[in-house]
């Protein structure tokens, strides 16, 4: 049903002018209703509850958090215009992490409140629903080739160039294959790490904590990765690395077809998050 209401939304968008990420943004509070209910199996009270909740922190991510968004998709124009290099990637590399944390704060807020409301029977479920699902993780592990994962993974990144550049060309194909071929392979580590992480949150929940006791916990998960395993924590900055190498490679390859495609993409992108603002403004950026 989501999907069906979903590719209506973007039906409406282009006939009556409205762009793909206005439709997608102002039902973001539906969609998110709709999550939490299938996933936690939520009871129309403890909607009820938590409703006021979803609208304050959407209200706080249009007025603090999007003209974050805006300024991260101009500051990455200027560098597509001025060329991709370590200094604006450096740049733009903090600036996503920042993101990446403000937005896991927002999404912290919006479940803490609804696990610590959980009932002792919808806790269970979850329990049996990430048991079932680190499960899945392994056994696809197991059957896994590493040669064919990374040509799955070179295939989703060209096709991902793709939706921002238009068509790549053979020789910009190896560029993703290359770069993407030595990313390294840390999807058993971060299945192991999350079952350990959701084991140790059905524990707190089982002893009954509260919305603090739970927000602190997946704060110092989700944000400041302060259990982070070693090698994790390794795989992923040389993850970073990869991908800075990548946007390098491939902003010097680009044709000028593929920069104007770039950047008009980013440029409608950047201009839709101001005009959701009710007052547009862009943050300022780090660097």
């Amino acid at each position: 049903m989501n999907r069906v209401l979903l590719a209506c939304a973007l039906c409406l968008a282009s006939l009556i002018g409205c762009s793909r990420i206005t439709i997608a943004y102002n039902t973001a509070d539906f969609f998110a209703k709709q999550y939490a209910v299938d996933y936690l199996n939520l009871a129309t009270d403890q909607v009820s509850r938590w409703e006021p909740r979803l609208e304050r922190e959407l209200a706080r991510h249009r007025s603090d958090e999007l003209p974050h968004l805006a300024a991260f998709f101009d500051q990455t124009l200027k560098a597509s215009q001025s060329g991709f290099d370590r200094d604006n990637m450096t740049c733009l590399t903090h600036a996503f992490r920042d993101l990446y944390k403000r937005h896991a704060r927002l999404a912290i807020a919006l479940a803490a409140p609804l696990l610590a409301d959980l009932t002792a029977s919808q806790v269970g479920a979850l329990e049996r629903r990430f048991r079932e699902e680190a499960t899945e993780d392994r056994e696809d592990l197991a059957k896994r080739s590493l040669a064919w994962e990374k040509m799955k993974r070179t295939r989703r990144y060209v096709e991902s160039i793709e939706a921002w550049t238009g068509p790549l060309r053979d020789d910009q194909k190896a560029i993703v294959a290359d770069v993407t071929g030595r990313i390294p392979d840390a999807e058993a580590a971060v299945v192991d790490y999350r079952a350990r992480q959701r084991q140790a949150l059905i524990s707190r929940l089982r002893s009954g904590a509260k919305e603090p006791e739970i927000a602190a916990f997946m704060t110092a998960w989700l944000v400041d990765f302060r259990d982070l395993p070693p090698p994790l924590e390794r795989a992923g900055d040389a993850i970073e690395a990869r991908i800075q190498e990548l946007f390098i490679r491939m902003g010097a390859s680009f044709d000028d077809g593929q920069r104007r495609h770039l950047e008009k993409r980013l440029r409608q992108l950047r201009d839709d998050l101001m005009q959701l603002q009710k007052h547009p403004r862009m943050a300022p950026m780090p660097c």
